[in-house]
């Protein structure tokens, strides 16, 4: 009497191996691309609530410049614009160099070690009838920083995207 042996072979063992090595070489840089594209949606949805609140403000004083560049509101810069949690970018709006921001002073906020501080946060350009806001985050921990900005019509850039290509998007009208 034969008695049958059942099992895998260490060929079979060692393809099966092989073919999940393959696979997960190929799915791991695609789901870091992934995760960092979900996290670039904060500075997208945070420049278009700042683009929102600075048209309500622009509706009520004629004017794009407040808080601290508006004299006597008492304001962060932002028209009334605010995070409830601690964010992975770095917010400026305002035209001077001396700009308040949301992010970079305190816990959370972007990596200001490793992101620049001049132009990019400091955007230039704010008067009474135009304005632009940036954000900036080192989202994917490599060297180089993730720089999204959005003007007074709307317009939403990525101006260093290291993550995807660059694009152009348009905020809805408040």
């Amino acid at each position: 009497m034969k008695v049958l042996q059942r099992g895998f072979t260490l060929v079979e063992l060692m393809i099966v191996v092989a073919i999940i090595g393959i696979l997960a070489a190929i799915a791991i840089p695609n789901f870091a691309k992934f995760q960092s594209r979900a996290k670039q949606s904060e500075a997208k949805a945070n420049l278009k609530g700042i683009y929102t609140a600075k048209h309500a403000a622009y509706g009520e004083q004629d004017t794009f410049k407040c808080g601290s560049n508006a004299e006597g509101t008492g304001e962060n810069g932002f028209c009334g614009w605010s995070t409830s949690t601690t964010t992975r970018y770095t917010y400026r709006a305002g035209g001077s160099t001396a700009a308040p921001s949301v992010g970079d002073v305190g816990e959370g906020g972007a990596d200001q070690d490793s992101c620049p501080d001049d132009n990019v946060l400091n955007p230039t350009g704010e008067s009474e009838r135009s304005f632009t806001a940036t954000a900036v985050g080192n989202i994917d921990s490599d060297y180089d920083c993730d720089d999204w900005s959005i003007n007074t019509t709307g317009t939403l850039v990525n101006d260093n995207n290291d993550v995807t290509e660059n694009s152009g998007e348009t905020a809805p009208s408040p």
